[in-house]
C-alpha cells in the first residue's frame, strides 16, 4: 500500500467489516495490512455491521468506503477488473465535474439574470373590447438600492 494516513476508526471499521469476508478472499490480503490496522485501530470505538443491510448500504466512514475499495482493487480482483473499474471511476469524476461546471456557470447565471430583466421590462396591454374582464397588473421588480430610497421617502414624508 502507498503511504497513506489511515485513521483509527476507520480501521477498526475495516477490521470488522473483514470478519465477514470469506476466507478465500481474505487470504489475499496482505497480513502486514491487517496487522497494521489492527496496530493503529480505536479500541473503543464501537462499529457494528447490521447483517440484514448490503455493504453499501452500511453506516461508515467515507474513509472506509474508499480503503476498502482500493483494497479490493488492489489485492482481491484481477488486475483486467481492477482496471476497468478505475477506468469508470475516472470516468466518473470527470462526468461530475462536468455537471458541476454547467450548473454553476458564470455565464449562465448572468444570462438568467437578464432574462428576468427583460421580462419585467415586458408589458402587458389589455384588450379594448371587454371593459368588465380583469386587467393585469405588471409589478415591476426593483432593485434593492431604489427600493430603500422609496422607503426612505415614505418614511419622512409622514413627518412634513
Amino acid at each position: 500500500m502507498q503511504n497513506t494516513t489511515i485513521y483509527p476508526n476507520v480501521a477498526t471499521e475495516l477490521i470488522e467489516i473483514f470478519k465477514f469476508v470469506d476466507e478465500p478472499v481474505l487470504e489475499k490480503i496482505p497480513e502486514e495490512l491487517k496487522e497494521e490496522l489492527e496496530r493503529i485501530s480505536n479500541k473503543e470505538y464501537e462499529f457494528n455491521i447490521d447483517k440484514t443491510k448490503k455493504l453499501s448500504e452500511q453506516n461508515m466512514l467515507p474513509q472506509t468506503k474508499e480503503l476498502l475499495s482500493g483494497i479490493f482493487i488492489k489485492y482481491c480482483c484481477r488486475e483486467e477488473d481492477g482496471n476497468e473499474i478505475l477506468v469508470a471511476c475516472k470516468e466518473n469524476d470527470i462526468r461530475a465535474e462536468e455537471e458541476k461546471r454547467e450548473k454553476y456557470n458564470p455565464d449562465k447565471l448572468f444570462e438568467s439574470r437578464k432574462e428576468n430583466k427583460e421580462e419585467a421590462e415586458t408589458v402587458v396591454k389589455p384588450e379594448p373590447q371587454k371593459q368588465d374582464c380583469f386587467k393585469l397588473v405588471v409589478i415591476e421588480k426593483l432593485p434593492w438600492y431604489k427600493k430603500l430610497t422609496r422607503s426612505i421617502g415614505r418614511f419622512f414624508r409622514k413627518f412634513f
